[in-house]
């Protein structure tokens, strides 16, 4: 199944906390109770960067149902982002298959997917620290 995905960037110390909505396609009902691995993220592009560069999603805190706040890992090598404009790619996954169960055995895949882009702006950096 399809999902409904929206997300935006809200600036936060030099980061970015990812806020996203979710809903099913088929009858718009919040999907709810989804956990960091159900969210993908990429840094696409900013004023100095225009290649993916994966975020590690460390929190997805839910409310109201369907809602997350997403926390992003900082990078070791940039733990303060530049001032400027940013773009990501946003994926979520959910739901899951039939289990499989026994030793060696996959764990069940996901079955809906959704995608969508979030742009967002650093201040200059005297506006944050």
């Amino acid at each position: 199944m399809r999902l409904i995905v929206t997300a935006a960037a809200s600036p936060i110390f030099g980061n970015f906390l990812m806020l996203v909505s979710v809903s099913a396609e088929t009858d718009g009902k919040a999907t709810t109770g989804l956990k960091p691995a159900n969210f993908k993220v990429h840094h696409l592009a900013s004023l100095n960067h225009a290649h993916p560069n994966q975020r590690d999603v460390t929190k997805a805190s839910e409310g109201p149902a369907g809602f997350y706040t997403l926390t992003l890992e900082p990078k070791d090598y940039q733990p303060d982002l530049p001032p400027g404009h940013y773009v990501f790619a946003v994926a979520v996954t959910a739901g899951a298959g039939k289990p499989t169960t026994g030793r060696g055995k996959k764990p069940a895949a996901p079955t809906d997917f959704g995608q969508t882009i979030a742009e967002g702006d650093l201040p200059t950096y005297g506006q944050w620290k």
